[in-house]
């Protein structure tokens, strides 16, 4: 019996009782330990080998491909160029060739000597001097007394009488924001008992245009003070 027993162990196991209707499934037939063992390894082996192979194409296109030189960005070229304007007293204005007409006249920047404020102004060459005398300029700052608009010269004699209603003879400086004119070639009234050049001859201006002293040193016209 016992001989019986080792070689089927499932003779005297009771039999499972029989349900009319329902079917007994078969158990799963038991696989041996080593086709088991080389599906597992399989499953592993297959993906981690395709992440291998990425990994190395990956690695070669990186190192392979040439590097591209890193370039710094191109300066910005500079086109204009501007002196800086000089300090009040020592400022070279013009030339007395680029003043050599009557009526002709340069813009020009000054730094006033204490504030270091930056002046706008513009040397006006007058008729009936001559040429190498500081008396045949007039210098002046282009803003307008006690006001913040800018002075403009005005050589074109149609626009004083269309924009001004003024009938001038000559070249005047106007103040475009008050209508204000003022003539180059007369003196008017400081606040104080002085005088300075550029009479209000039109409108209601209080004094003319702030002046600035120029000289003839050489070929050059030097700015000086200003008021």
């Amino acid at each position: 019996m016992g001989a019986d027993f080792a070689q089927n162990p499932n003779r005297f196991k009771p039999a499972m009782p029989q349900i009319p209707g329902v079917s007994v499934p078969k158990p799963p037939a038991e696989e041996t330990g080593g086709p088991r063992r080389w599906k597992l390894a399989l499953r592993i082996a297959v993906p981690l080998a395709g992440a291998l192979a990425v990994g190395a194409v990956a690695a070669w296109w990186t190192l392979g491909r040439p590097r591209a030189t890193a370039k710094s960005p191109a300066p910005e070229v500079e086109t204009q160029h501007v002196s800086a304007p000089a300090p009040e007293g020592s400022a070279r204005v013009a030339t007395l060739a680029e003043l050599a007409r009557p009526w002709s006249a340069k813009r020009f920047f000054l730094h006033k000597r204490f504030t270091n404020e930056l002046v706008v102004a513009i040397v006006v060459r007058l008729p009936g001097g001559a040429a190498n005398r500081s008396a045949s300029y007039w210098a002046f700052s282009l803003q307008a007394p006690y006001g913040r608009c800018e002075l403009e010269y005005v050589t074109d004699l149609a626009k004083l009488k269309s924009q001004y209603g003024y009938r001038a003879r000559y070249p005047m400086v106007a103040d475009p924001c008050n209508r204000i004119l003022y003539d180059p070639l007369h003196m008017g009234s400081v606040p104080g008992g002085t005088w300075a050049r550029g009479e209000v001859v039109h409108g209601g201006g209080i004094r003319p245009p702030m002046g600035i002293d120029v000289r003839v040193q050489g070929d050059h016209l030097i700015a000086g003070q200003i008021e």
